[in-house]
């Protein structure tokens, strides 16, 4: 018998089937995703096409999730939802996905908060990333107020008050992630945190709120002298009379946001950015824009505050 490929003895990873059907391995992710919490090999779960309505907990490296047809990871937690003791939860015990792992990667797959409104219920996670070397590929991420959240967050809260978290069992110094192709929507602050985020091919639509205040697509939260977020090649589109959309605020003095190559629509604010009511927020902050396209290019205004670059025609505007 001639030699064997050497590819025969690379061991695959282990693979699992996750629907409602009772062909499938499990019915939900979050029992497939314990079941594997012994294993150190690289696992990639097929989920099959329905809606699981669930809240999952991923402190598993090395995962792929891969949905099949149109699948639908649902969760309705709010921050002012009350515990066993009558407190409210919080914005950052709501996500529909929590992962604080590496290496993982989700794939076809839509993230939906459905609790409603800001307005009404407060901040509604869909995705909270505390992970590193994150990659959603063809995803749908759905909320209202506070969409994505990328950690790390803040030391603490503005009064000085701890924030209330899912367990994070792993630090890991750098915390990236990276959005390809991606459908994501919401109201206020719907991509917010201190994580490094890059946003590729995405579409951001802004939803229309119930009091018809203006809303804000990033509220970064970046430490100061990290990268940030970076959206490349994006377009920015609204509900019907959506309109004062600003491209972000920041949570913290040292946001940095990027947004380059990005096709806006009119809905974006004539003054583009929001210094979240602090003056001083506009000598940190860092703001930048390249070669971006606006639908209602005449008016734009161009804040002082603002690097505004073009690589076409090599100079530097402000």
């Amino acid at each position: 018998m001639g030699k064997l490929p050497a590819e025969v003895f690379v061991k695959k990873p282990q693979q699992f089937v996750i629907g409602k059907s009772k062909i499938c391995d499990f019915s939900s992710v979050q029992e497939a995703i314990n079941y594997c919490s012994s294993m150190v090999e690289p696992v990639t779960f097929l989920l099959l096409n329905g809606d699981y309505e669930e809240n999952i907990l991923l402190y598993q490296s090395n995962r792929k999730f891969i949905g099949i047809g149109t699948v639908r990871i649902i969760g309705n937690k709010y921050a002012r939802q009350l515990d066993v003791a009558g407190r409210e939860i919080g914005t950052f015990q709501t996500a529909t996905v929590f992962i604080n792992a590496e290496n993982i990667w989700i794939e076809n797959v839509e993230i939906i908060n459905n609790a409603g409104p800001g307005e009404t219920v407060g901040q509604a996670v869909a995705l909270y990333s505390e992970g590193d070397g994150i990659v959603l590929k063809n995803c749908v991420l759905k909320g209202y107020q506070d969409t994505i959240c990328l950690g790390p967050l803040p030391a603490v809260q503005k009064d000085g008050s701890p924030f209330l978290t899912p367990k994070i069992k792993w630090e890991y110094p750098n915390k990236r992630i990276a959005f390809l192709h991606c459908y994501i929507e919401g109201t206020v602050d719907f991509i917010f945190g201190g994580g490094e985020g890059l946003f590729e091919n995405c579409e951001l639509k802004s939803l229309k709120r119930q009091n018809d205040e203006p809303g804000y697509i990033t509220a970064a939260s970046t430490p100061e002298g990290q990268k940030g977020l970076f959206f490349s090649a994006c377009y920015l589109t609204a509900e019907s009379n959506v309109e004062k959309v600003y491209l972000g605020r920041p949570w913290r003095p040292y946001a940095r946001v990027t947004f380059s190559q990005c096709r806006m629509g009119s809905h974006i604010h004539p003054d583009r950015w929001d210094d979240w009511g602090r003056k001083e927020n506009r000598k940190t902050a860092a703001y930048k824009e390249i070669d971006n396209v606006y639908e209602q290019k005449d008016r734009i205004k161009k804040p002082d505050w603002i690097q505004i670059e073009s690589k076409q025609e090599g100079e530097k505007r402000t």
